[in-house]
């Protein structure tokens, strides 16, 4: 519930910078507009909405690392809890977090923060590397899920092994949603790297946005998808669900 309550909180602030940005971007359009005569004023004006911008852009991009890192921590606990506390099991995707998120940082602050002539990291490899940790995570754990529930069908316990089932349709629901957006933001970002404007960068934006709150997805739906089906009278279905 901390971690959640973090997420959401990271969330929320994410949103509202996006609103400031959407403000600024606004207030930049009717600068244009009316000052377009003056090119001294608008030159100077333009300078100072981009160093807004930038900042804006970095607070934004810093909370969605950020916000992985701890949405992904926490899939791997469950990921850990699944497979009996087992550490050498969650070793890779532990690395591959770690990647992501130095990576991320690094991105973040090159090609907003450092001189974009010279430092530019491709923002496509972050979010390919996002993609390859959360398939992984997923794929050990509803793969450890799905070995069990055999086990058990093998001995007869049928009436349970439905449980394992929902389990495996949660995980596999709320990851494929936020693989599906990792997708399209990385073919977003291939259609439109050197546009900052028109059709090609409008579904960059949409699908960036999109990706920034779909972060919480995968933790979010599992812990209410558990308590949806989790029955607090029942002994065996409390063992059957992690705490």
């Amino acid at each position: 519930m901390a971690a959640i309550t973090v997420m959401l909180v990271l969330a929320l602030t994410e949103i509202i910078v996006q609103l400031v940005l959407t403000a600024l971007s606004m207030q930049s359009l009717y600068s244009t507009v009316q000052d377009a005569t003056d090119t001294t004023l608008f030159s100077q004006q333009q300078a100072s909405f981009k160093r807004l911008v930038n900042w804006f852009g970095f607070a934004e991009d810093i909370i969605l690392v950020t916000n992985n890192a701890i949405a992904d921590s926490l899939f791997i606990y469950r990921c850990y809890i699944v497979w009996c506390y087992n550490k050498r099991v969650i070793s890779l995707p532990v690395f591959l977090l770690l990647i992501t998120t130095v990576l991320g940082y690094i991105t973040v602050y090159r090609n907003i923060i450092g001189d974009p002539d010279s430092h530019v990291v491709d923002t496509r490899v972050g979010f390919a590397f996002v993609l390859i940790t959360n398939l992984t995570i997923t794929g050990l754990t509803a793969g450890r899920i799905w070995w069990t529930r055999r086990q058990l069908a093998i001995v007869g316990q049928t009436k349970i092994t439905q449980r394992y089932t929902t389990a495996i349709s949660v995980l596999l629901e709320s990851g494929a949603v936020y693989c599906l957006i990792l997708i399209v933001v990385i073919l977003a970002l291939s259609a439109g790297r050197t546009a900052t404007a028109g059709p090609t960068a409008i579904p960059t934006a949409l699908s960036y946005g999109a990706a920034s709150q779909l972060v919480n997805i995968v933790p979010t739906v599992f812990i209410v998808r558990v308590c949806l089906v989790r029955n607090p009278n029942s002994e065996a279905n409390s063992k059957l669900v992690p705490a």
